[in-house]
């Protein structure tokens, strides 16, 4: 699968480069998940300002026509995968379950992102079992490395070892912080996206997944606009990756020099291009959490 490498390449330099001179003191990925099914409700996410980062369910009704307009909207775009649930509820199709052979397993993934035009990653839809899976997690990184797609662990187990299995697999990953609509209640809502907003100025980032209620939606439409005062900078996933990566570079290193995986674009021997970002922040090479 071709992924439009070099456009991806190009934008990230622009982008690393606004970035890393007018950056905020933190960053902010918003996932919203379970898109596809209802166009409504995914359509009012899609046309939510800024650059979120918008979970497809694999092989459902809308999911190339939100995709495709979510494109055009500067949204990201990842698959969300339907992975098997300690509570055996329904996944819908596109499910990725122990039951299935390592042919089997692999072929489900790869037509379920080919189901979806223009993703970046993939995130795990439920999971709760499979995640836990090692074997399981070791077969999705693979097909991962073969997409290069980067892996989002959504953390639906505290025993997920999906997210270890990526850095194993030399992937770029992430892992979820805060849900923030488990409870769609205002104070709940007000109470999960103000520990996503500690997390990101303790650390420099925070990841936090929603869903595309309508509850979530108000929120978010009232929240977003206020998070440049609050001096947080919301991102799509792949610029954490690619900010990073871009800093292994020296100003001269030719685009010729790009390596086939878009996100590898560390050097080791390479000083980073933002000496300040990099001593508060550390260097992120590709295997390394970016949290």
């Amino acid at each position: 699968m071709i992924h439009k490498f070099y456009q991806l390449v190009l934008s990230a330099v622009v982008l690393s480069f606004i970035t890393l001179t007018q950056a905020h003191s933190a960053q902010l990925v918003i996932i919203i998940d379970d898109i596809g099914n209802n166009y409504a409700q995914g359509n009012a996410m899609v046309e939510l300002a800024g650059p979120l980062t918008l979970a497809f369910l694999p092989h459902t009704p809308y999911a190339k026509r939100l995709a495709n307009k979510a494109h055009l909207q500067q949204k990201e775009i990842i698959l969300h995968a339907p992975m098997g649930n300690t509570g055996k509820a329904a996944l819908g199709p596109g499910a990725l379950t122990q039951e299935l052979t390592e042919i089997e397993f692999k072929q489900t993934l790869k037509k379920a992102i080919a189901s979806i035009p223009h993703i970046q990653g993939i995130n795990n839809h439920m999971g709760s079992a499979l995640t836990q899976d090692k074997q399981a997690m070791q077969w999705v990184m693979e097909t991962l490395q073969d997409e290069q797609l980067y892996f989002i662990d959504s953390l639906t187990s505290p025993n997920s070892v999906a997210y270890q299995q990526a850095l194993a697999h030399q992937l770029p990953a992430l892992r979820r912080h805060i849900f923030l609509d488990n409870d769609k209640s205002e104070a709940a809502l007000t109470r999960q996206w103000n520990k996503a907003l500690r997390i990101a100025h303790k650390t420099g980032r925070a990841i936090l997944i929603a869903h595309p209620y309508g509850e979530s939606h108000a929120f978010l439409s009232q929240q977003l606009p206020k998070l440049a005062s609050a001096d947080i900078e919301l991102v799509p996933a792949s610029l954490l990756f690619l900010q990073y990566a871009w800093q292994g570079f020296e100003l001269n290193e030719p685009l010729t020099a790009i390596p086939q995986n878009r996100y590898q674009l560390l050097k080791q021997h390479a000083v980073p291009l933002n000496k300040q970002i990099a001593s508060s922040q550390g260097s992120h090479q590709l295997g390394q959490p970016l949290e």
